[in-house]
């Protein structure tokens, strides 16, 4: 009864995998919320326990840091703007149709005294988890006068519906020109808007091409996307006799994003520093919840996550992330002989953006511990659509330090190449 029951939920992750798989075209949040959703995988399969009190982890693609060196450069190169993007071309040319991923979270915890009732073990504690995740593509694109002026999203649609309407070409400016100055000039906008796009931007203008101008050019492009979210509130697991297990939370859940394209000449003039800005920000209350039941050895949940109850505060403006909830159904078996110790897992996840045939993955955990569990090492192999996944935890006592390291399996998803992704989490417990 207990193989069928195993076989039945790989068959059944199977066929949610075959019918919810869909090719797409490269889409910056839909891919951030894959990715963000895989690490809270990894935050999940290290559970936080009642005893838990500070956790922090941090993750980033290996090439990372070269881009930035890369980017510093594009600051200080010299001759005409056109001159200026091939040059910009020539050193970002290894970066294109790539992805750079970059996490860092925060998470307390504040145990509350464990009681009884209804039949049921309650184990209240205060939680409060904050982070920052940035993803950024960057590649070759066509770019025209009209894109490029679109591309400016973060300025009121009649400000770039004017700058577009201004026609730079008549008359035509030299390499260089400032854009802006032109339509200030010729009465298209006023300098305040003029200024407006500057600091918003980080820019000290909008320098002409004619290359663009006039017709179109491929140019580089940082497709950029920032996301901060928080959440604080009560989280309670619970036991009910020897079978049924759960989690409960009400949490307020605050988000800002900022979504910024900007091309090689906004760089060159400037614009190159990759900055929070004025982001998107909305708070609601929320809850996950978690139901599962486990047998002998074998145990097995279905979870919602960020559940929106309503609506606390918004601005005009509200982060494009959405607030869609996720969905999760994991399943895992429990074996021991003597200090050592194997967890096989398998599991997927779904939310708006992605379905369950994107977000599939299974491995095990193989662990030795000894005085009580409180000295111990834990390996993990695992594996999903993109990346294998080798993770050392060790526990020493009153904290543990893992270690990870994802190391691709597909060469590209949706036309841009996945990467090494290595990350490290430190925590404290009772």
């Amino acid at each position: 009864m207990k193989g069928i029951k195993k076989t039945g939920l790989i068959g059944l992750l199977a066929i949610i995998g075959l019918f919810t798989t869909q090719a797409q075209a490269y889409d910056l949040v839909k891919r951030m919320k894959l990715m963000d959703d895989r690490f809270k995988t990894q935050d999940m399969l290290r559970p936080f326990g009642h005893d838990f009190l500070l956790d922090i982890t941090a993750a980033a693609n290996s090439d990372t840091q070269s881009l930035l060196d890369d980017v510093d450069k594009i600051g200080s190169l010299t001759g005409t703007t056109q001159e200026q993007v091939n040059q910009a071309d020539a050193i970002l040319a290894k970066h294109y149709n790539t992805e750079k991923y970059l996490r860092l979270r925060l998470g307390l915890g504040m145990p509350i005294f464990s009681f009884s009732a209804f039949g049921i073990r309650w184990r209240p504690n205060l939680r409060l988890d904050a982070g920052l995740a940035a993803l950024i593509n960057v590649k070759s694109e066509n770019v025209t006068y009209t894109s490029l002026v679109n591309n400016l999203d973060q300025i009121p649609a009649e400000l770039r519906t004017a700058l577009i309407a201004c026609n730079p070409t008549q008359p035509p400016l030299n390499d260089g020109d400032d854009i802006l100055a032109f339509c200030v000039n010729n009465g298209s906008i006023t300098q305040l808007q003029a200024d407006l796009v500057k600091s918003t931007y980080g820019i000290t203008k909008i320098p002409y091409l004619n290359s663009i101008v006039a017709s179109s050019s491929n140019l580089p492009v940082f497709d950029n996307y920032i996301k901060i979210d928080a959440k604080a509130g009560m989280v309670m697991d619970y036991t009910k006799d020897e079978h049924w297990f759960g989690q409960f939370s009400l949490l307020a859940l605050g988000r800002a994003d900022l979504r910024k394209k900007l091309d090689a000449t906004l760089m060159i003039a400037g614009g190159g520093d990759i900055d929070i800005g004025e982001p998107n920000t909305q708070v609601n209350a929320v809850f996950d919840y978690k139901l599962g039941y486990k047998n002998s050895n074998y145990s097995v949940f279905a979870a919602l996550e960020e559940v929106k109850i309503a609506e606390v505060k918004s601005e005009t403006t509200k982060p494009v992330y959405g607030t869609d909830p996720l969905i999760r159904l994991h399943g895992q078996a429990n074996y021991r002989l003597w200090i050592f110790s194997a967890q096989p897992f398998l599991g997927t996840h779904a939310r708006s953006g992605y379905g369950f045939g994107d977000a599939y993955y299974f491995g095990a955990d193989w662990g030795a511990h000894v005085w009580g569990d409180r000295l111990g090492i834990t390996l993990r192999t695992m594996a999903d659509k993109e990346h294998f996944t080798f993770a050392t935890r060790f526990k020493l006592w009153l904290m543990h330090l893992e270690v990870m390291a994802k190391t691709p399996l597909a060469t590209q998803v949706d036309g841009v190449k996945v990467s090494e992704i290595y990350s490290a989490d430190l925590r404290f417990f009772f």
